[in-house]
C-alpha cells in the first residue's frame, strides 16, 4: 500500500472547526414540520452565507455557502456552494482554499461529508486535492474518499499522484490510497 508522509492536513481540519461554529447557530423554538411530507424541514435556511472568523484583529477564516439549511432532529447543516479560504493570522497570507459543491455538517458528531466537485488547495504545501467525495472523522482526524471514487493530489512541479479509497491521518501528516493507485513523482536533481 503506497504511503506519502507529510502532508499538512491542518488546512482541512480547520474548515470543519469553523463548520462547527456556524452550526452552533439556532433558531430556538423555531421548527416548522410539513406532516405530509414526513421528511425534517431545516429549521433555518440562509442564502449568500459568509462566515468570517478573525484572530488579533486579523482575518483568519472565511466560509461562504450559496445556501445554508439547519436541521434540529437529524443534527446537521446541510451547505450547497460552499468555498472556505484561511489565512495566517500574523501576516494574512494565503494558506488554503477549497471548495465543494455540497456539504453535510453533523453537529453531534462534528463529521462531515463533501460531495460533488471537492477542491482543497495548500498554498504552503503546494499540492492540490481532487475528488468528488470526501468525508471527515473529526474523533479520528481523518480525511477519506471512497472505494468507488477517485482522489487525485497533485503538485505545480508536475507530480500527481491518484487512486480510489483515499485516507489521511491529519496527526501523523500521512496519506494513501487503498486500491487503484497511480502517478508520477518528480525529483529534484541530486548534486553531483
Amino acid at each position: 500500500m503506497p504511503k506519502v508522509e507529510r502532508i499538512d492536513c491542518h488546512h482541512i481540519a480547520t474548515l470543519f472547526a469553523v463548520v462547527a461554529l456556524f452550526s452552533a447557530c439556532s433558531l430556538a423554538g423555531y421548527t416548522v414540520q410539513d406532516a405530509s411530507a414526513g421528511e425534517e424541514m431545516p429549521i433555518g435556511v440562509f442564502t449568500n452565507y459568509s462566515h468570517t472568523v478573525v484572530v488579533r484583529g486579523k482575518k483568519n477564516f472565511e466560509l461562504k455557502a450559496i445556501r445554508a439549511e439547519l436541521y434540529e432532529k437529524s443534527k446537521k447543516t446541510v451547505l450547497r456552494g460552499v468555498s472556505f479560504s484561511e489565512y495566517d493570522s500574523d501576516t494574512g497570507e494565503l494558506l488554503s482554499l477549497g471548495h465543494a459543491d455540497d456539504a453535510i455538517y453533523h453537529t453531534d458528531t462534528k463529521d462531515a461529508e463533501f460531495v460533488g466537485s471537492v477542491r482543497l488547495e495548500s498554498k504552503r504545501q503546494d499540492a492540490v486535492l481532487q475528488g468528488e467525495y470526501l468525508r471527515w472523522i473529526d474523533k479520528e482526524k481523518r480525511l477519506e474518499g471512497r472505494l468507488d471514487r477517485t482522489v487525485i493530489i497533485s503538485r505545480a512541479d508536475g507530480s500527481h499522484v491518484s487512486g480510489a479509497g483515499f485516507v489521511a491521518d491529519t496527526r501523523k501528516r500521512a496519506f494513501n490510497f487503498r486500491e487503484s493507485v497511480e502517478g508520477r513523482i518528480e525529483s529534484k536533481a541530486l548534486p553531483e
